[in-house]
């Protein structure tokens, strides 16, 4: 089996939109409250589908048209995304069995399993991983886990047509990702679709980031050696960095939301060289354990904020035994003022960091390990077999 390429500084920007995705879903009296940069967690779901694209095509394109199994890539994308959900999904299901033995009247809103998305089915569907393909109304569980129902369909999607459609894959990406979009603005005049639609959204994203790494592929490698190249580097950097603050900050909404994946791959295709004064600065260790962790950060920080914050203080403030929540702006906010509400902020962020090295850990690394090992000695024996022919 070849080795995957890898891209540090794409690696570390996805582990901080992750940290983002978490912010936005802790419901705290902050400096980080309101702002469309931390509080709109679901515009970077849409990095996180074009890099998915990116990273693919870079990894599998070639080799999924010289011989590799469809099979097997299907199989390695299902042991990536599909452990993780599960383990996740239990938890939630173990949390809801114990308030049911250990009923706490008052404290939550919803009685165990009684939300809405909630019952026999939706657990059914999560189980089948095809919760976000139509099937619900509701957000239910790890809610940010309807991107991984339809990610991995549209891994399937386009591996098909990386195997079947070699000489014209280009054109039919290209076709897709626009169908894709028209669709998505036609239906929604917007491009946040979820669990009805949420599928175009990600191979929109997806196409876009395989027709960036089409492109980044085509260009000549610079040599980063010279002071002026670097120079050169940092500045775009810089430039490209501002340009998609303010465009999330103040444009990435109604109809203009539709440009967020070309965004993205514009600072996908920039940042892929590594070439410039912030990727030097996201090479930094720290960033680089956070990108490692970006999957568990992602997948575990509903059950942490819900479960380990939001379900106590329920309980705790119901008894008149902690008086930490404010209500601003019709929401119920952790922090009666800025700085306990950002301290409280930072320390479930903190939290969610070690949580998701323990799930990395436990969950993630040695499924992955598993599968490509698996993948190996199926390699190994196919070689062993046509060697003895």
């Amino acid at each position: 089996m070849t080795q995957p390429r890898h891209f540090n500084v794409l690696d570390s920007f996805r582990g901080i939109f992750a940290c983002i995705v978490a912010f936005s879903h802790f419901n705290a009296n902050s400096i980080f409250y309101g702002s469309p940069l931390f509080d709109r967690g679901s515009i970077y779901v849409d990095f996180f589908f074009v890099l998915s694209g990116f990273v693919i095509f870079a990894n599998y394109a070639d080799r999924l048209q010289n011989g590799f199994s469809l099979k097997n890539f299907i199989f390695l994308r299902f042991a990536r995304l599909y452990p993780l959900h599960f383990f996740v999904l239990m938890a939630f299901i173990a949390v809801d069995l114990l308030q049911m033995l250990l009923p706490v009247s008052g404290a939550a809103l919803f009685k165990p399993f009684s939300a809405p998305g909630e019952g026999i089915g939706d657990i059914v569907a999560n189980l089948l991983l095809i919760h976000s393909l139509n099937v619900s109304e509701h957000l239910a569980f790890n809610g940010p886990s309807w991107s991984i129902s339809v990610e991995f369909y549209t891994y399937i999607l386009f591996g098909i047509i990386l195997v079947c459609l070699k000489k014209l894959q280009n054109f039919f990406i290209f076709a897709f990702g626009l169908g894709s979009a028209i669709l998505l603005y036609s239906v929604y005049g917007e491009l946040y679709a979820k669990l009805d639609y949420g599928f175009f959204r990600c191979v929109y994203g997806f196409s876009c980031g395989a027709l960036t790494w089409v492109l980044y592929s085509r260009l000549s490698q610079p040599s980063l050696d010279q002071a002026s190249t670097i120079r050169k580097f940092s500045i775009a950097e810089i430039f490209l960095f501002i340009a998609c603050v303010i465009y999330i900050q103040f444009f990435s909404f109604d109809g203009l939301s539709m440009l967020a994946p070309i965004v993205f791959s514009g600072m996908i295709l920039l940042y892929a060289f590594e070439g410039g004064i912030i990727s030097r600065f996201l090479k930094m260790k720290f960033f680089l354990f956070l990108g490692m962790l970006s999957y568990s950060i992602y997948m575990t920080h509903i059950f942490i904020s819900g479960k380990f914050f939001e379900l106590p203080v329920r309980i705790l403030e119901q008894r008149g035994l902690l008086d930490i929540t404010v209500v601003k702006d019709g929401a119920k906010l952790y922090g009666q003022n800025l700085l306990t509400g950002t301290m409280m902020e930072l320390f479930y962020l903190c939290v969610v960091i070690v949580c998701s090295f323990i799930t990395y850990k436990l969950v993630e690394e040695p499924c992955r390990d598993f599968s490509k090992k698996i993948v190996r000695r199926q390699a190994q024996k196919k070689e062993a077999v046509d060697a003895a022919r």
